[in-house]
């Protein structure tokens, strides 16, 4: 799992969020032990997993207190299972292409609540079958 690392703007650690806020707050295990964590608290709880290098955002998660879903909020996404919640994961419109550092753009937008929590996680690096898998991993 991926340390929580201080930054200069005065991160908190997740210990101390999940006592602050009125939603369960759920992080990986499936994170690479190299990637750093930059928590954010602004409507709701930001996970930043950034590169070894703490250059490239790799995957973020936002979270909040949950609301019900509907495939009606995502008409263009595609349905998947996370952890037995329905799940709704679009590609970006420009996946494929080449991004200004010249990285293909990958993976997209997922969206489920579990625990009560709504997540959204979005990455440009990883892939859609590695960001299912971070999110299968949340607990």
């Amino acid at each position: 799992m991926a340390k929580d690392t201080k930054h200069s703007h005065n991160s908190k650690t997740i210990s101390e969020i999940k006592k602050e806020v009125d939603f369960t707050v759920l992080t990986p295990k499936k994170i690479p032990d190299d990637w750093t964590l930059e928590i954010k608290t602004t409507l709701g709880v930001m996970l930043h997993y950034m590169d070894s290098k703490d250059t490239k955002l790799m995957v973020a998660i936002h979270q909040r207190k949950g609301v019900p879903l509907s495939p009606y909020d995502f008409p263009h996404a595609q349905l998947v299972d996370i952890n037995g919640n329905k799940g709704y994961f679009q590609e970006w419109i420009d996946g494929g292409e080449i991004d200004k550092n010249g990285d293909t753009i990958t993976g997209g937008l997922l969206n489920w609540v579990q625990d009560d929590t709504f997540i959204e996680m979005n990455s440009s690096i990883l892939p859609k079958e590695r960001m299912l898998e971070i999110a299968r991993s949340m607990k």
